[in-house]
């Protein structure tokens, strides 16, 4: 959550930018005397690109008077920059912007916190903030950042300071891995169908939280129709019944695991499972025929 202290003496709100859709959100820094477009009391507001927060307090004083004491918060608590960014120019993540700011240049806008002057850079007269480099949620999924408005002149703070944060925001980049193939698993011969053999697993280092691009659906590539594999689990299970040891011992199975829930546009990768036929006590005994060892009666 960013920093509600009421000390200075305005507010300092972000205009956030994603994916072409531009929204306002303002973080209250400070307490201003009448009223404003946003001083509004004693109800929360959420609009599509911003959220705000008032809460309104009331208490009677003497002859029935009724005393106002109003606490104003504007709260947005992180920005969103698309990872892999590949465009000519830096990509704007938001704008900051002063209620003192009157548009003479008296104002100017710092940014400090992690990134700030080598990933992050902000225009100290607009506000506007940019990603000068390509991010890598996989590397670091988030950055927090200090804003301040201080004076040009004097350098003197007009806002105290405001902490928010930068999300990286995921794409789906990258594919769904088995980190311990290939495998080898045993199941008796002649067992029922639907006998579990082993499960397989795959992991995608994509954003678990956002989204499908780390939703893995498993399938079966090869194998078919001895075995199945089960979509959600990745439990492999005996698909034909009476799977005889004696005419076929090894199998060579392929696992496929696809993110997107298995959609189309979806990563995969996959997998060889190995499974063997263990022997069961199924065949009787048998002597051998010749005529060598045929009994004749004398």
């Amino acid at each position: 959550m960013l920093a509600t202290k009421r000390t200075g003496l305005g507010s300092l709100r972000a205009f956030l930018l994603l994916v072409g859709i531009s929204a306002l959100c303002s973080v209250a820094l400070g307490t201003r005397r009448g009223n404003t477009a946003l001083d509004h009391r004693g109800h929360r507001h959420r609009h599509s690109g911003h959220s705000s927060l008032h809460t309104h307090r009331q208490r009677t004083g003497k002859e029935g008077q009724v005393l106002h004491r109003s606490k104003r918060g504007w709260v947005w608590n992180q920005f969103f920059v698309i990872e892999e960014y590949t465009g000519p120019d830096p990509v704007l993540v938001g704008r900051l912007h002063s209620d003192v700011d009157s548009g003479v240049g008296r104002i100017k806008y710092i940014l400090s916190g992690e990134g700030a002057g080598t990933i992050f850079v902000i225009d100290d007269k607009t506000g506007n903030i940019h990603a000068t480099k390509t991010l890598d949620r996989e590397e670091q999924a988030q950055y927090t950042l200090t804003a301040q408005a201080v004076n040009r002149d004097t350098n003197k703070p007009l806002e105290p300071p405001s902490e928010f944060i930068v999300k990286v925001q995921d794409i789906n980049d990258n594919p769904p891995e088995f980190l311990h193939g290939p495998y080898y698993a045993r199941v008796p011969e002649m067992s029922n169908v639907g006998t579990s053999v082993m499960q397989v697993t795959a992991t995608d280092a994509d954003d678990p939280t956002y989204g499908n691009s780390a939703r893995l659906v498993y399938s079966i590539l090869q194998g078919q129709p001895y075995f199945s594999v089960e979509p959600q689990t990745g439990i492999i299970r005996t698909a034909l019944p009476n799977m005889d040891r004696e005419a076929r011992q090894e199998y060579d199975v392929l696992i496929q695991a696809k993110d997107m829930g298995g959609h189309m546009g979806g990563l995969s990768g996959t997998t060889e499972v190995k499974i063997t036929l263990t022997d069961v006590n199924d065949n009787p005994p048998k002597f051998p025929q010749s005529e060598s060892n045929t009994f004749r009666e004398i």
